[in-house]
């Protein structure tokens, strides 16, 4: 099997597992949003603020570092990333600990110290994971990943069906963040097909230290970027406007973060493949320009169009405030999209720095943030800072991509792209106000199923003014036919006859 032909192979497995891990993900919030009132949801917000503070300022992309390695998929190699991992899960979990009082008064919810002290399994539990499943992607092997995503997802579903059954307040989502840490730890090990084994190798670790310690300062950017708006919600707001804001957030975090996934998983592996092919490189690296600037296009006018009525039919109308901040969320969104090319051609090359330095210039909004929530200003302006700041994060992000050939059109091509989808953009704002205001459940579902349909036709009709993509679509089109002929020509002709 060819190259193109295992990338499309492992494009349809991880498409098809992130696609039920997005279903399940957001049949699992709207389960708790709608079984606990908003109050209470942004208290449970706040206990996943809290693991994602310690989890995201403390990655060193191990797992990365093994796709990335020429020896990443060494016995030695796996078992110090295996070592490395467990005592860093132990050290966050000993932070967690440290940290639970200040935060729970930080929340202005002092009563509730011991959750944020439980929710320090967590880690803990992280530090047992098995990266064998990531080691086999370096041969485009997803099938394993795929089933690692899905598997647990589905069964925590089920543990929050359970949850909500004995608790009706934030205890709901401690259940499902502890259990669900646990479900991936255990699939992990059962995936794998080398033994879960440690070794203290120094050079090893140097290598993988030096590869992640961009990333790590970059945790902690990313950190303030991802979740600073919230954490200034939720500590100048009340729990309800962060029960509210956490929905719209919710909504539209979930597609970038299955994006960047698919995005790490496919094109990683390529372009480090091929990173002494120049042209060959240059090619995927415009095709993930075009695949990432599609994708926000299609981001910005599905929340645009459907986003009202997609909260109303999931959350329920307690939420319905988040319908003034989504579209702003979704452009932000989708500009954090576009920044996901020039990031992986960079990390593919071991220069983990461009994404830091990127985010550096991105945290520059959140003070601005913290001024306007200080001043009186309501949340959507907190909202609209951050577009400026993936404006400016953007930019020093194309600035830096390491394409020693072909970068002016690498740029011309981003401002080719990014004027299309303006423009397209401003005419699905234009048009807007002409739309009658959705009532009642068939009225919902009909203004959800029109804006998923034109934000599809804007993002297919984008990519398909790719000529790479194209030839590509041409390229797939002609071995499908030639498989289906010579498919055809084993068949018997007495067998090939209708009877």
């Amino acid at each position: 099997m060819s190259v193109r032909q295992r990338i499309v192979r492992g494009a349809s497995v991880l498409s098809v597992s992130q696609g039920v891990v997005a279903i399940s993900s957001m049949l699992r919030n709207i389960i708790i949003a709608r079984h606990i009132d908003s109050e209470n949801f942004g208290i449970a917000t706040t206990f996943a603020l809290t693991i994602s503070l310690v989890e995201m300022t403390s990655n060193l992309a191990l797992d990365r570092v093994l796709v990335q390695d020429d020896e990443g998929d060494s016995d030695a190699m796996l078992a110090s990333a295996h070592l490395m991992q467990f005592v860093k899960g132990l050290l966050l979990a000993l932070l967690l600990i440290l940290i639970a009082a200040p935060v729970a008064n930080l929340f202005g919810v002092p009563h509730l110290i011991y959750g944020f002290q439980l929710i320090a399994v967590v880690p803990a539990l992280h530090g047992l994971m098995h990266f064998d499943l990531v080691v086999r992607q370096r041969q485009l092997d997803f099938l394993p990943t795929a089933l690692f995503d899905t598997v647990p997802e589905l069964l925590t579903l089920l543990v929050a069906c359970a949850a909500a059954l004995l608790f009706d307040d934030f205890r709901v989502m401690l259940v499902v963040i502890i259990l669900q840490a646990l479900l991936y730890v255990i699939a992990s090990h059962l995936l794998a097909r080398r033994p879960y084994r440690w070794t203290f190798n120094w050079p090893l670790a140097r290598r993988k230290l030096r590869f992640g310690w961009p990333l790590l300062i970059n945790g902690f950017l990313m950190f303030g970027i991802f979740q600073g708006d919230r954490v200034i919600i939720g500590s100048l707001f009340d729990m309800h406007t962060l029960g509210w804001y956490s929905v719209a957030f919710s909504l539209c975090m979930l597609p970038t973060l299955i994006f960047a996934k698919l995005s790490a998983f496919l094109l990683m592996p390529v372009l480090a493949r091929s990173r002494d092919n120049p042209l060959f490189f240059r090619r995927c690296s415009t095709l993930a320009l075009t695949a990432c600037t599609c994708f926000g296009l299609l981001m910005v006018s599905g929340f645009a169009l459907a986003g009202p009525a997609l909260i109303q039919l999931s959350f329920g109308t307690q939420y319905i405030q988040a319908s003034s901040v989504i579209t702003l969320l979704g452009i932000m969104q989708a500009l954090r999209v576009l920044r996901i090319a020039p990031s992986v051609i960079a990390n593919s090359q071991g220069r983990t720095e461009n994404a830091m330095i990127a985010n550096i210039f991105r945290s520059f909004s959140l003070p601005l943030a913290l001024y306007l929530a200080h001043a009186g200003y309501p949340v959507q302006a907190v909202a609209a800072s951050g577009i400026a700041g993936e404006v400016v994060a953007l930019a020093v992000s194309v600035y830096l991509v390491p394409l020693a050939e072909g970068k002016h059109l690498f740029v011309r091509r981003l401002l080719i792209l990014t004027s299309c989808a303006i423009a397209a953009g401003a005419t699905i704002f234009i048009f807007d106000d002409a739309v009658p205001e959705a009532k009642g459940i068939g009225g919902l579902l009909l203004q959800v199923t029109y804006g998923a349909g034109v934000a599809l036709l804007l993002a297919g009709t984008l990519a398909l003014s790719d000529p790479d993509l194209r030839g590509e679509c041409r390229r797939l089109w002609q071995i499908r036919g030639k498989r289906f002929h010579a498919t055809s020509k084993t068949i018997p002709a007495g067998e090939n006859t209708t009877r």
